[in-house]
C-alpha cells in the first residue's frame, strides 16, 4: 500500500485523469450532514496516515485525533466482557454477525490496529480513493481494493463514527 498516495487522495482527491490500478468499491451512506461526515473521515485518515517515524501510543492518538471520532469509540473491554462477547459472537449466524458488526462501536485501539504499520496496517485491504455528496442527506466514498471479499469494517466504523447511517456497498 502506498500510504503517501492515499494521504494525498484523502486531502486532495485523485489527480485529474488518475486511474486506479485496483478495483474501486463505492460505499454510500445517509447522514444529517454528509459533508461533515466526509470532512471528519478525511481529518481522521489524514491524522493516522500522516508521516511519523514512531507509531504513537493510545494516549497520544487520543490527543491527535478529532474529539468527535475518539468520543464515538467505546472503551476497551475487560477480559471477562471480551470473552463473553466472543462467546455470543460464536453462537451467531453469519447474517447475525454482519448485523452485529454494522451496529457495534469499535474501540479506538481496535480501529487503530488496522493502520499501524507494525500491526495489520500493511494488510488493510482498502485505501481511500475519493468521496462526494449525493444530495443534501447522502454521500459516497470510493475505496481502492485488491479484490473481493475484503475487510471493510474499519472503513464502515470510520464512516459511522463520523455520523453516517445506512452504509451500503
Amino acid at each position: 500500500m502506498d500510504r503517501q498516495a492515499e494521504l494525498r487522495r484523502v486531502l486532495e482527491g485523485p489527480l485529474p485523469g488518475e486511474v486506479s490500478e485496483e478495483f474501486l468499491q463505492r460505499f454510500t451512506f445517509t447522514a444529517d450532514d454528509p459533508r461533515s461526515v466526509i470532512s471528519l473521515a478525511r481529518d481522521v485518515l489524514a491524522t493516522v496516515l500522516g508521516p511519523g517515524l514512531v507509531w504513537p501510543d493510545l494516549a497520544q492518538w487520543r490527543e491527535r485525533l478529532p474529539d468527535r471520532f475518539v468520543s464515538a469509540c467505546v472503551p476497551k473491554r475487560d477480559p471477562a466482557a471480551a470473552d463473553a462477547e466472543l462467546t455470543r459472537w460464536s453462537a451467531m449466524t453469519p447474517q447475525e454477525q454482519r448485523e452485529y458488526e454494522s451496529t457495534s462501536a469499535w474501540t479506538l485501539s481496535g480501529w487503530l490496529h488496522w493502520f499501524d504499520p507494525e500491526g495489520d496496517g500493511e494488510s488493510r485491504s482498502w485505501q481511500w480513493w475519493d468521496a462526494g455528496l449525493d444530495g443534501p442527506a447522502a454521500g459516497w466514498v470510493d475505496v481502492q481494493v485488491g479484490g473481493h471479499p475484503f475487510a471493510s469494517g474499519s472503513l464502515e466504523w470510520l464512516l459511522r463514527a463520523s455520523g453516517a447511517r445506512d452504509i451500503d456497498s
